[in-house]
């Protein structure tokens, strides 16, 4: 099955390959301050051992597609190195052109809870009409964190990954405890008894397995949990964190 993303108007469609080789442990995604430039770093994923990215981007008055090839990776202070190889291709109608480099991505080591940047330097030195070789571009992005509605609440609708924002209940994989007494009850059900509570800083993983991660009671979204409960799914209690984590 094929997914259709919304990225800077327009509508992209992903393969089922694409879509099978996402996970959320593993996955970033990085956007600029503009929303012009989206980064997906992939860690690593189940048929290869290798890093790879792909991106969308603007330049020149047109849309871009790349995919990146990883050839090495290099754990420095505070940071993972990330270097390459890219091609990307302009879409949409007009004239057909490619462009094609060396890429750098220095992706700030996970925290508890801020969220993390990477620094992307794209160097240009190929390509068929590229109109940017022998240029360098460097680019400061920040992870896609979700963020909460008005009402402080996390649905499905604004607390998803950058690639499931068309599937359904999924949600984002990495959530952090921030209750102000304390304490989350996490329960059997929605209206069920509490089956166990999580303390302030508790890291809890979403139940994204089977596209239901979320289910309301009484108008209240609540998130199910690894651990086979459900907590209420609202920013008094929950905070999204950094992934990898």
């Amino acid at each position: 099955m094929n997914r259709y993303l919304n990225w800077a108007g327009a509508t992209v469609l992903l393969s089922a390959s694409v879509v099978a080789w996402f996970h959320p442990a593993i996955a970033s995604t990085y956007r600029s301050s503009t929303d012009s430039t989206v980064v997906v770093l992939q860690e690593t994923s189940p048929l290869s051992e290798k890093p790879w990215g792909y991106y969308f981007t603007k330049s020149a008055g047109r849309s871009w597609k790349g995919d990146i090839a990883i050839s090495s990776k290099a754990a420095g202070a505070g940071q993972t190195l990330y270097t390459g190889t890219f091609q990307d291709q302009v879409m949409g109608p007009g004239t057909a052109m490619t462009c094609t480099g060396k890429i750098r991505i220095a992706r700030q080591n996970p925290g508890v809870s801020n969220q993390i940047g990477a620094k992307v330097t794209w160097q240009i030195t190929g390509g068929s009409g590229c109109p940017q070789v022998g240029r360098s571009v460097t680019l400061d992005l920040v992870e896609s964190l979700p963020r909460p509605d008005r009402n402080g609440d996390f649905t499905s609708t604004n607390a998803n990954t950058w690639m499931s924002e068309t599937n359904g209940n999924v949600t984002w994989l990495a959530w952090r405890v921030v209750s102000s007494d304390g304490k989350l009850n996490c329960r059997t059900s929605p209206n069920g008894s509490i089956q166990r509570v999580y303390t302030t800083r508790d890291r809890i993983e979403a139940e994204t397995r089977g596209a239901t991660a979320f289910t309301f009671s009484n108008g209240a979204p609540l998130m199910s949990t690894r651990q086979g409960c459900y907590v209420r799914a609202n920013a008094q209690y929950l905070q999204p964190i950094s992934i990898p984590f």
